[in-house]
């Protein structure tokens, strides 16, 4: 039996090395999902938001969200209670003890959500490429490279600071809404 040359292994592996990392969810048109994990991450210069992500919802150490017939609900953080409701293209409730209303639509090659987050206008793009907009006083520029989707983040008066989003591939089996919804309400300010 012949071994393969070491030139030959030599080019595969720098083949491997330069590929660029694609979605682990590939036809999904709302996102791209980072390959091998299970948690969405919001990272921040100085907060690190998690959560595990299931058909049943998501849970980690701020989030305790169940999902089921059309609900979403449970906690962010362990003061932020969250009763949402899908209703075709849009989800409505409650989060946080504010109105939440967010409906989806499509944009192009982007999906855009628009309505109330915690009461405040909230209006962002969502795309396999990018995510962009603004969740209340929050403004985002997020772009897809490297298995992550990174950019910044300037919420108020505060300063911008670097974001880095991981979206595990599981979410894909959630809709439209619901992933819109729980980015959004991962993304404020504490």
């Amino acid at each position: 039996m012949r071994r393969p040359s070491l030139l030959v292994l030599l080019l595969v592996l720098a083949g491997c090395a330069t590929t660029p990392v694609q979605s682990a969810a590939p036809s999904w048109k709302l996102l791209s999902a980072t390959p091998d994990i299970t948690e969405i991450q919001f990272q921040t210069t100085d907060n690190l938001n998690r959560a595990t992500v299931t058909d049943a919802g998501a849970r980690g150490p701020f989030v305790d969200l169940k999902r089921g017939s059309g609900t979403i609900q449970g906690t962010i953080r362990t003061d932020w209670p969250v009763d949402l409701q899908l209703k075709g293209k849009e989800m409505v409730g409650r989060f946080a003890g504010d109105a939440f209303d967010l409906s989806l639509m499509p944009d192009g090659e982007e999906t855009r959500a628009t309505g109330f987050v915690r009461g405040d206008p909230t209006t962002f793009w969502l795309s396999p490429k990018k995510i962009r907009g603004s969740v209340g006083q929050c403004r985002f520029d997020l772009v897809w490279g490297a298995g992550r989707y990174t950019g910044s983040r300037t919420c108020g008066q505060l300063g911008e600071e670097s974001v880095s989003l991981l979206v595990p591939a599981a979410l894909a089996s959630w809709s439209d809404p619901e992933v819109a919804s729980l980015l959004a309400m991962m993304t404020p300010r504490q």
